[in-house]
């Protein structure tokens, strides 16, 4: 699932950064592969009943039948060089409500009651985000109830492993402790009433783990 990688940057060609990347891609597909997350077992799950290209191709006719320019590259594309980087910056600000028009409202939900808690402990999280990379979509499935195909993107975030709390203090990781994270992102397509338009919405977002980047 994870054999495709995306360069780290796209102005970076350095043989470091290559080299890195090749180390990373290996640990992060032993890291898919023993997840505990449910996600992912679903998502082994379709891959071990169905092929990759009849979920696509589903999914991808159902999709086309509202636009008919879309297809899977496309989105994975617009996805990453655009949607996930945008959420994950503000996910990193702490700017939870920003994200409320694109998140699920479980995901949503989620997410502001953990934003709380850090809040209130006085933890501030490093927000720089390094770099998207090794980003595939892993797994497609119908939803029985909305009738939206539900799409599943796992990528790498390259971070900064660094909490401060209130004065500033490090109380976990350092600031020069670079992580590769890993997370999974679900997209469907709903139908937003008020506005009589279909928009694109997370409803389900995981981090998955992290390795260290060497």
């Amino acid at each position: 699932m994870l054999e495709k990688s995306e360069d780290l940057y796209a102005q970076s060609g350095a043989k470091e950064a290559k080299q890195r990347l090749d180390e990373v891609k290996e640990d992060a597909k032993e890291a898919w592969e023993t997840s505990q997350n449910p996600w992912v077992y679903r998502a082994s799950s379709v891959y071990d009943t169905l092929t990759a290209e009849t979920d696509m191709a589903i999914a991808t006719r159902e999709l086309q039948k509202l636009d008919p320019q879309f297809t899977m590259e496309q989105f994975k594309q617009d996805a990453v060089e655009q949607t996930i980087p945008e959420i994950m910056q503000v996910f990193l600000d702490g700017r939870i409500t920003e994200l409320k028009e694109w998140l699920g409202e479980s995901v949503y939900k989620r997410l502001a009651a953990e934003n709380k808690v850090r809040k209130d402990e006085g933890l501030v999280v490093d927000s720089n985000l390094l770099g998207i990379f090794n980003a595939d979509i892993v797994a497609v499935e119908m939803d029985k109830v909305e009738k939206e195909p539900i799409i599943l993107i796992h990528f790498m975030a390259q971070q900064i492993n660094c909490v401060r709390n209130k004065d500033g203090e490090v109380v976990e990781g350092r600031e020069d402790d670079i992580k590769a994270n890993s997370y999974l992102m679900a997209f469907q397509r709903v139908y937003i009433e008020e506005a009589g338009t279909l928009n694109w919405k997370i409803v389900d977002f995981r981090f998955n783990g992290a390795i260290a980047w060497i």
